[in-house]
């Protein structure tokens, strides 16, 4: 130890005896009880010698000098000592509200209207919202589905027409530049979808923490704002594009998958990881449940719908498949769940999408590195495990709502025993193994190529001719494995929404997909692996995992990102 060391330890020394002092001539506790904050330590009137008062002032002054560090915060911000505990008071008044909205988000009601959805609203919001919904209920916007009249040509499938048709679309993709730009969801945006209604672009927005923002990306904008500190701010004084309404849809947990109505495009479907598939209606502007695990480790993880509108299948975390029909006849439908995957950490289904074409051929994207294609005729044949206690079914006449969770399950044991038997022979008609975890697989919407996602940095497209997946048993190794597998970096790691390479459900043009890109862009690429262009601007400084296609507009494409901003690209064509 040298001498400065030597002068400081003599120096701390006499500092500790003159503050004990201190706190023995005023009958204080030496131990540190006696510490006030805020307070100032005062001599006793008592004492009166001046020689005692100078040495009191002066140690006072080195206690108050070593209690500086431990208020340094509140001091350095110019904080008094009221409004320092004011400041604490209101952080705590805070905490407790925000408890409180969680705990009321978990009790979600079965069914619950539109403007009990909006936290905090504005003046006029839920008015407004309401006609919005109320006016895109009223036009008619059925998806587009093939049918098994259409020609290989007319599903792109025809190897001489691909040079010409990827021409045709790099040229609807020509000139594509930023549209509009706005924050649409409080937090990280989870799954987005965009309505089909052409004369209009509305983009439907799940975030991390249940919200939902409904965004009319074209429409008149709603009011001047500042920039905002997010991870993609916009210039002062610049405006929102277009309109943006945010409605509590969830429980506070992450929306995992969207679809709009299939039927006429009246309403949507959103499934979350509180464990429920809700349906919103823009008609009727209520939020009905129509399927809810009473397990909340369960974790609703992707759905896809029937054709129909009436029947969906939904993923779970650890490794489930449920058919859920919700139908009118409410008492007597169907919610049972098979459990496909051996459980464990790999046996998330990360993706799931029903056939178009053929709707009773689902694929399903597993941690476990598997793509697999299931004919899920089979499943019904494969005994029931066990019946879920039911919870009492209300009564609809007193006006509450039924029962919306399981009625079957079958455990994982029971389904590997049936597809080993002769009977079950067809349940599993494909799987291939992904170097790791697959976090994503769509048909496209010809029902005859799929698409998945790979954390093994491979995006793969599997080309799959009708007539085989028309036979009811496996298909041949060779007949499903990746006819074109592109390099894509997939590393997201834990801030980011995984990225899932998406299919435009645009059939006017030859299939195509859109995939955010880590370099900020967001990439759209034909089915072939050709890419079409990819889209960045100075003002894009986030990665958009998230990625989605306009149905009827096919150079409509959006990309968001973890500060809910999205970003909306079109054509500058004429």
């Amino acid at each position: 130890m040298d001498d400065e060391d030597n002068d400081y330890e003599l120096e701390r020394q006499k500092t500790i005896a003159q503050n004990r002092l201190l706190l023995d001539s005023l009958g204080l506790d030496p131990t540190g009880s006696s510490k006030i904050p805020g307070s100032k330590l005062q001599t006793p009137s008592k004492v009166s010698n001046s020689s005692n008062n100078k040495k009191r002032k002066t140690i006072s002054s080195n206690i108050i000098q070593d209690e500086g560090p431990r208020r340094r915060s509140g001091r350095l911000a110019g904080l008094e000592v009221d409004s320092e505990i004011l400041k604490v008071k209101l952080e705590e008044e805070e905490k407790e509200r925000q408890v409180l909205k969680v705990l009321s988000r978990k009790e979600r009601e079965k069914i619950m209207k539109i403007s009990e959805m909006i936290e905090d609203p504005k003046e006029g919001e839920g008015e407004s919202l309401e006609r919005y919904l109320s006016s895109i209920s009223k036009l008619d916007n059925p998806r587009k589905y093939p049918t098994n009249e259409d020609s290989a040509k007319e599903s792109y499938s025809d190897s001489d027409s691909i040079p010409s048709e990827i021409l045709r679309l790099k040229s609807a993709f020509k000139n594509m530049e930023l549209k509009a730009n706005a924050k649409v969801t409080n937090d990280r945006v989870f799954s987005m979808v965009i309505h089909p209604e052409k004369t209009k672009t509305l983009v439907l927005v799940g975030d991390k923490s249940g919200q939902l923002g409904i965004w009319d990306a074209l429409g008149s904008p709603e009011e001047k704002v500042k920039s905002e500190d997010d991870t993609n701010g916009i210039e002062e004084g610049e405006q929102y594009e277009g309109r943006v309404w945010r409605i509590q849809a969830h429980a506070r947990s992450a929306i995992t998958a969207m679809k709009v109505d299939p039927v006429n495009g009246s309403g949507l479907f959103t499934s979350s990881y509180d464990c429920s598939l809700r349906h919103l209606s823009f008609s009727t502007l209520k939020s009905t449940e129509l399927f809810a695990f009473t397990d909340d480790n369960m974790l609703v993880t992707h759905f896809d719908l029937l054709p129909n509108g009436q029947e969906a299948w939904i993923a779970d975390r650890n490794g489930g498949m449920t058919h859920c029909d919700f139908r009118e006849d409410k008492r007597g439908r169907e919610r049972r769940r098979w459990i496909v995957q051996e459980e464990g950490r790999a046996a998330k289904l990360g993706g799931l999408s029903v056939n178009p074409l053929m709707p009773h051929l689902v694929i399903t994207a597993g941690n476990d590195q598997h793509l697999r294609l299931w004919d899920v005729r089979s499943l019904s044949s494969v005994p029931q495990s066990n019946k879920p206690e039911s919870v009492p079914l209300k009564s609809e006449a007193n006006g509450d709502d039924p029962d919306t969770h399981l009625t079957g399950e079958t455990e994982y044991e029971e389904v590997a025993k049936y597809m080993t038997s002769k009977k079950g022979a067809g349940l599993l008609r494909g799987s291939w193994q992904h170097g790791k975890s697959c976090s994503s697989a769509y048909w496209d919407p010809w029902g005859r190529r799929v698409l998945t996602t790979s954390y093994d940095d491979r995006l793969r497209v599997w080309n799959l001719n009708p007539s085989s997946l028309l036979l009811p048993q496996p298909l041949p190794p060779s007949h499903f494995t990746p006819s074109k597998q592109i390099q894509h970096n997939c590393q997201t790691g834990r801030w980011l929404t995984i990225l899932r390479a998406q299919w435009s459900l645009n059939m006017d043009y030859m299939p195509h997909f859109t995939v955010g890109n880590m370099k900020r862009s967001l990439d759209v690429v034909a089915a072939s692996g050709e890419k079409i262009c990819q889209l960045w601007n100075e003002v894009v400084t986030a990665v958009p995992a998230v990625t989605a296609s306009h149905p009827n507009i096919v150079d409509h494409v959006v990309g968001g990102n973890t500060s809910g901003r999205i970003q909306l690209w079109g054509s500058g064509n004429a």
